[in-house]
């Protein structure tokens, strides 16, 4: 079975696949436009009772595991939880800023986590405009340092971005950083509100002009590697387009977020919680929270609303859990979502106005 089928299988019958588990919101950076909600307060999650899930969740045949933060690496038990993945057969992805990801801690991940991915985070293609958007004086050198590293090591390596008005400009030079290392770069072109409502982060959105700009380089590279834009629409839980199902996404049906209280979300994006485990397991909550059952008819919803806008509106990138958080309503497109949908299908329409380059036997 192909993992596109195996995905739109896992959407269609509600087969939890993937898991996001925000182990803790401390961090060793200070980036301005981070979404966490550093206010929440509650009972963190202990060591045996991430085993538990971890137990739990083997039982329940999930495959990707994703260990994220704030800086998940910050966690006193990071090692051991992630060596328990390994070792549970999970496929393990953690989401870090690189910053402490050197010398015997980068060793001892490797040698104890073995992560399928680390997904590092990249802000500019310079010093000076990385450092501003994390708030630490010299974090872009020492990144760079560390990134060399987990090269050397062996580790696989992956860089995210948000794409924001402080580093629109950069676009070019971090791919050309990223291609200069030899690893993948992926660039989100949304700012998105905090998890706790706070809007600040959206005064650092990306112009219009920002946006168009990504859009035409993540076409261009797409056609030099001979393909098209896969750089720029993403589908399923892992980046691929699911085979044809009746929700928009996997929200709630094939993927759940878990923040360090416990507290369980159908997605990282869409902050609702359905449960805790601090009163009940993960398989009760996937099997009776009416909460993941109304997320999982939203995501009907949404698709049927979205097909009303005609040709085009899977061009959206359209996030419910943005939605939720933009406009109060999972369903509403919002004025981003919206922008991207013109500015990708503009950019689609100055492709197809491009001559065929010559077959060359």
């Amino acid at each position: 079975m192909s993992l596109s089928r195996l995905i739109a299988t896992a959407w269609r019958q509600n087969l939890l696949f993937s898991v996001l588990v925000e182990l803790t919101y401390r961090c060793n950076l200070d980036c301005f436009f981070c979404y966490n909600d550093l206010g929440l307060r509650g009972e963190p999650l202990s060591r045996g009772q991430y085993l538990r899930l971890f137990d739990d969740l083997r039982e329940m045949e999930v495959m990707n595991l994703t260990l994220s933060g704030g800086e998940p690496l910050a966690h006193p038990d990071f090692l051991a939880l992630g060596a328990r993945a390994r070792e549970l057969g999970f496929v393990v992805r953690v989401k870090s800023n690189g910053h402490a990801l050197r010398g015997e801690l980068a060793r001892r991940v490797r040698d104890e986590v073995d992560p399928f991915l680390i997904e590092v985070s990249l802000h500019g293609a310079a010093a000076a405009t990385h450092d501003r958007q994390t708030r630490v004086p010299g974090s872009f050198e020492r990144l760079l340092a560390n990134l060399a590293e987990l090269r050397s090591l062996g580790l696989r390596v992956k860089l995210n971005s948000t794409l924001t008005a402080w580093n629109e400009g950069e676009v070019e030079g971090m791919f050309a950083l990223a291609d200069s290392l030899g690893l993948p770069l992926q660039v989100d072109p949304e700012v998105t509100p905090r998890d706790d409502g706070g809007r600040e982060p959206l005064a650092v959105s990306p112009t219009r002009d920002g946006v168009l700009r990504l859009f035409r380089l993540q076409f261009e590279r797409g056609r030099a590697a001979g393909g098209a834009a896969g750089e720029v629409a993403r589908g399923g839980d892992d980046g691929t387009m699911p085979a044809p199902v009746d929700k928009h996404c996997g929200a709630g049906s094939s993927g759940i977020a878990v923040d360090p209280y416990g507290n369980v979300y159908p997605c990282v994006q869409w902050r609702r919680p359905v449960g805790n485990l601090h009163r009940q397991g993960i398989q009760e909550i996937w099997r009776s929270s009416a909460g993941l059952a109304e997320v999982r008819g939203t995501t009907v919803e949404v698709k049927t609303s979205l097909e009303t806008l005609g040709a085009g509106a899977h061009l959206l990138n359209f996030c419910p859990g943005s939605a939720a958080a933009h406009a109060g309503s999972p369903l509403a497109v919002y004025p981003a979502a919206a922008q991207r949908k013109e500015l990708l299908e503009q950019v689609m329409g100055e492709e197809a106005k491009r001559p065929l380059l010559p077959v060359v036997d």
